[in-house]
């Protein structure tokens, strides 16, 4: 039975890796958390906490080997640091490495598998695929610029290959049981409801904005089929965008709306700099196919729209009062 290491393992990704990969009964699961109290979430999901941090590439090296990880998954959205935890991961595959050397034996790669995101693409003009690197000369478009560095280190990954076995999986945006992303353009829906004023509703995002979309319970699924195939199952481009429909904003926020009863009108106000709002306001045009033909992913969330009652009343339920 294989052993995984999920960084950011009880956060709201990695802890639905964590419980796919356990769902197989193929998998002993190890998680990183800096929380205590998180820990005790993470044993009452069957899954062994390690409380420290992801981005100590020391620390890291070091439960890589003690606990005899043979797959990595890096669940925590690290930007600057991101850097520092795949330096941590390579230390443990080379000491890993040298170790069969000196018996002068053969062994398997250390796995790891890295979180990205569809915001690599930018807001392309054309339909983009995995295939399509993003970050160069050639790409349709730039990056969103809140992950502009992204695309190296993305690289940085696939040059590591002399010692891991990697996939890079890019999901869209991920919803489901309350994610915290949504409430960038529900939150003032929200407000609006509560205030029961007729105030027209401004929302950070431009009209023309169409994003992808993703449940979290499905993605988790993504990450258990990369795991399965690391070695030797995935190709020569381990690269997978992970997104099950792509939809216009505002049909998002017209339904929502309907949800929350804010009858007052929206405006689309668009992002006004700010880098972070830029990203989730991009216009998707990914074809997310080798998802499902190389992985053998198959989304079983399909219906956004149709299923808004119920997003939205996780989501609403999930924020303070």
């Amino acid at each position: 039975m294989p052993n995984v290491l999920v960084l950011g393992g009880a956060g709201y990704l990695g802890l639905a890796v964590g419980q796919a990969l356990l769902r197989t009964g193929n998998y002993a699961v190890w998680a990183t958390t800096r929380s205590a109290d998180k820990a005790k979430t993470l044993i009452t999901n069957e899954i062994t906490p390690l409380v420290g941090e992801a981005t100590d590439a020391t620390w890291l090296t070091s439960i890589i080997t003690t606990h005899h990880i043979d797959t990595v998954i890096d669940t925590t959205q690290a930007y600057e640091q991101a850097g520092t935890i795949l330096s941590g991961i390579t230390a443990a595959a080379k000491t890993r490495a040298a170790a069969l050397a000196a018996d002068k034996s053969i062994g398997p790669k250390l796995g790891f598998i890295y979180t990205s995101g569809s915001w690599v693409h930018g807001s392309p003009s054309r339909r983009v695929s995995d295939r399509t690197v993003p970050g160069v000369a050639s790409s349709p478009d730039k990056p969103a610029t809140a992950v502009g560095w992204r695309p190296a280190h993305e690289q940085a990954i696939l040059a590591a290959r002399d010692v891991l076995d990697v996939a890079v999986l890019r999901p869209c945006a991920i919803y489901g049981r309350g994610s915290w992303v949504w409430g960038v353009w529900w939150g003032p829906l929200l407000a609006a409801a509560k205030a029961g004023g007729e105030e027209p509703v401004q929302l950070p995002v431009g009209e023309e904005a169409r994003t992808g979309t993703v449940h979290v319970d499905d993605l988790a699924e993504a990450f258990v089929n990369a795991a399965d195939r690391l070695e030797g199952g995935l190709g020569s481009w381990p690269v997978f965008d992970v997104g099950a429909e792509t939809l216009p904003v505002g049909d998002i926020m017209q339904a929502a709306a309907r949800e929350l009863g804010v009858k007052a009108q929206l405006v689309y106000g668009g992002t006004h700099g700010n880098a972070f709002l830029e990203a989730l306001g991009l216009v998707s045009n990914s074809d997310t196919a080798r998802a499902r033909s190389v992985l053998g992913w198959v989304p079983k969330h399909r219906d956004f729209i149709q299923n808004l009652p119920v997003i939205v009343a996780a989501w609403r339920a999930s924020q303070p009062e």
